[in-house]
Parts: C-alpha cells; structure tokens; sequence
C-alpha cells in the first residue's frame, strides 16, 4: 500500500522543479519553518499578465494602485479607487528584507539540510520506516521537511511513536493532516475516508522528524538515538 501510495502523484510530473511545469501559476510560502522564512507570507509566480495584474489589485484591499508608487511619486498622487473586495495579502517591507538576506544564504541553508537528510538516511536506513523520496538525477532536493514512513513491520503506531520521542524531549510532527478530516471540508462536502485511500494510509503511518539549519550533529544523534531506541526495542 505504501509503495501504491508513494506513486499515486503522476510519473510526468515526478521530479520536476517548481517553475518547470506547464502550470499557470505558482505559491511559495516564506512561515518561519520554511527554507527561505519571513517569519509570515509568501509569492505568487506567474505566466499570466491578467493573475498578475488581479493578485495585485486583490493583495492590498482592491486597490487600484500600489500603495508604494502613491506614497513615492514625485507628484501629487494620493487618489485611488477600490474597485474590488480585496484583502490584506501583501508582504510587509520588514518581512521582504528579512527575505532578501535569507536568499543570500539559501545556498548555504540547502547544503546544511542536504548534509543533515543524508545523515538521517544512513542512520535509520536499517530501521522498519521507508525513508524520505531522493532528488531525481541532476535535481536539487529542498528538504523542507524530512518525513519518515512507518513500515508494517515496526509493530507500533504512528502515534505511538510520536508520544515516545515526545517523552524522549524531541518533538515530531505530521505534515499534514489530510483536508478530508478536517471538520469544515469534511461536513461542508460531505467527504468519507474510504474516498481517499491513499491519503489515509500515508496519514496514519508519516511523521516528521527535526531537521532545520541551525541543526548540530549533537542535536541530530539525539533524534536519531531516540528513533532506534523505540523502533528496535520491538
């Protein structure tokens, strides 16, 4: 099921960077837990002037003109119209620059997570869990998160192990509870778990395992200490 599950995603697209695909648009998130953080907000990338031109006007309270050029113009500009029922979607000048001096370590935030993954990998390979998807041959692999499967084998639940490493003083996570079990989508659509098999059978065995930065080989053996400790004392 497992390995079913793992290749529901269609083989086209399997591999590809974001930016090579053939779709209209595309999101990146800049949260605090990401590789390139703000502390909060995003970006919207796209091929299409008519998005472009809509996302601006929708991000900033369907505003017709960007608050940046009335405020610096060089002549009187202060009017402006709504002429759509926008949000408060902008990112904030403060959180941009915070954005600028992360870019310029993104090459060196991408080589600490590779290096700490690759030290996962050798570790808990010979663990009852299926390691986390490699980069495809000339790809780069961001490793936002690094998520660990638990094989049938491991006779423990998920979120047994969880409560364990918990108890341990390492904290996991799962990302992310499927949107068919959440109460709005799942009562507002009427959505039944036997609907989306795939998605429950990756829900019920994945977790996330600390992987971030600032990350020392010390912080990492205590996580990878712990995993063995709970998984081979079955």
């Amino acid at each position: 099921m497992i390995e079913d599950a793992a290749h529901a995603f269609p083989a086209r697209y399997r591999g590809q960077l974001v930016g090579s695909l053939a779709s209209t648009a595309s999101v990146f998130s800049f949260y605090a837990n990401k590789t390139l953080a703000t502390g909060e907000g995003g970006m919207l990338v796209t091929r299409d002037q008519t998005i472009a031109d809509r996302a601006r006007i929708m991000r900033l309270h369907g505003i017709d003109r960007d608050a940046f050029d009335r405020f610096n113009s060089r002549r009187p500009a202060w009017f402006y119209q709504i002429v759509a029922p926008g949000f408060k979607y902008n990112l904030t000048d403060i959180a941009a620059s915070l954005g600028i001096h992360q870019l310029r370590r993104a090459s060196e935030f991408e080589r600490r997570r590779t290096y700490l993954a690759k030290r996962y990998n050798a570790a808990l390979a010979d663990l009852p869990v299926v390691l986390p998807p490699q980069a495809v041959d000339g790809g780069t692999h961001a490793w936002h998160l690094y998520v660990l499967l638990l094989s049938d084998e491991a006779g423990i639940s998920r979120d047994a192990v969880i409560d364990a490493m918990h108890a341990n003083g390492v904290g996991c996570s799962v990302h992310y509870i499927p949107l068919h079990q959440q109460p709005y989508w799942r009562d507002r659509y009427e959505l039944t778990a036997d609907r989306f098999p795939h998605s429950e059978e990756l829900a019920r065995r994945a977790f996330s395992v600390p992987l971030y930065t600032r990350m020392t080989d010390l912080d990492q053996d205590r996580v990878i200490a712990s995993l063995r400790e709970i998984l081979r004392r079955r």
